[in-house]
């Protein structure tokens, strides 16, 4: 089901949506809001780590999905040749895996 753009819309988001109980936001909102929270949330991010979160978020609006492959891959071996593994440390992974999969399941 797509609502909005946002074919990640779950049934019961889509129920209340229409009952107008919850408001449900394209996909480009969603995932720009959660990884805006994140970025809010971990505020002593480098340079480097913000624009790797910047071209993510991209990838994922434009693509409307990824897989833990993907980001050890073009376009993000181009901020560090091992892609997320050389830009975060093992928890931080973890934390925007968490939230990828939260937006994007």
């Amino acid at each position: 089901m797509t609502v909005y753009g946002n074919q990640h819309v779950k049934f019961l988001q889509f129920i209340k949506h229409i009952l107008q109980i919850e408001i449900v936001h394209s996909f480009e909102e969603t995932v720009t809001q959660a990884f805006d929270e994140f970025i809010k949330q971990h505020n002593n991010l480098s340079n480097n780590q913000i624009e790797f979160m910047t071209v993510l978020k991209k990838y994922l609006i434009d693509k409307g999905k990824i897989e833990k492959k993907d980001l050890i891959n073009p376009p993000f071996t181009q901020l560090h040749p091992q892609g997320i593994l050389g830009v975060f440390s093992p928890k931080e992974i973890e934390e925007i895996i968490t939230v990828i999969q939260r937006i994007a399941a």
